[in-house]
């Protein structure tokens, strides 16, 4: 019964994605989900009518071992995503660079509004520290990233001559590597501004490319979207260790 439960729970939330919130990438792996927690219940269904000889002792013990150290891998992988959820970055930093999301236009809850709100309380609580916007030219917005975000922390009183563009880059790899050049190298100490399920990985990202001090700078995620999020960061960070990345 339990395997029922957990596998129509991924369907409604699927469903529930779907439609709330049309758009949002990976959402195939909650029916991925549903189907193993379905494929469970029928081999326990089948177990019970057709019980099978004991297996060999070295079998089961490959299996638990192997099962067991997947869980460890998960486990540990997911909690330091987990941990970036919750801010703690120090004062005064050199900068600070926000990463490009999605349109901010007439969505006052977006990804990326979020992202610039939190960078526009960390900079009015740190005068001295600059901020680098970066993203690249966006076809939908007829604009670049960076250039939505200049706007929106000048209508948010950033002053002028604290704010950099960086408008090149089309990924988060080359939203750091880039910004790095502008704070000065990779001694520069800096703040990493991005979704709070994604701090983990900006930052391990960061730290790839050399920089000797940078820090994450969580901004909230839409509460029910977050088990969402979670589950497709841990894929996306698992995929990154596969790729020696």
């Amino acid at each position: 019964m339990l395997w029922i439960i957990l596998g129509s729970a991924c369907l409604a939330y699927y469903a529930a994605i779907e439609y709330f919130s049309e758009g949002q990438p990976m959402t195939v792996v909650w029916i991925i989900l549903a189907a193993i927690f379905l494929a469970c219940y029928l081999w326990r269904e089948y177990r019970k009518r057709r019980p099978a000889g004991k297996r060999p002792l070295w079998f089961r013990t490959f299996c638990v071992t192997s099962l067991c150290l997947l869980l460890v891998l998960l486990g540990v992988t997911m909690s330091r995503i987990v941990l970036g959820l919750f801010p703690s970055p120090e004062p005064d930093l050199d900068y600070i660079v926000i990463l490009a999301q999605q349109d901010i236009e007439g969505e006052s809850d977006t990804e990326l509004v979020k992202r610039l709100d939190a960078a526009v309380a960390y900079l009015q609580q740190n005068p001295d520290t600059s901020v680098i916007v970066s993203g690249g030219w966006e076809p939908a917005q007829g604009s670049s990233g960076a250039r939505v975000m200049y706007q929106y922390l000048l209508r948010h009183g950033v002053e002028r001559e604290r704010i950099f563009w960086e408008t090149y880059s089309t990924d988060t790899e080359e939203n750091l590597y880039y910004s790095m050049v502008i704070a000065g190298g990779r001694q520069a100490r800096m703040g990493v501004v991005s979704s709070d399920y994604f701090a983990y990985r900006a930052c391990r990202v960061a730290r790839n490319l050399g920089m000797a001090d940078v820090q994450s700078i969580p901004a909230g995620t839409t509460a029910w979207l977050l088990p969402h999020r979670l589950v497709t960061e841990l894929l996306c960070v698992l995929e990154d260790k596969f790729l020696g990345i």
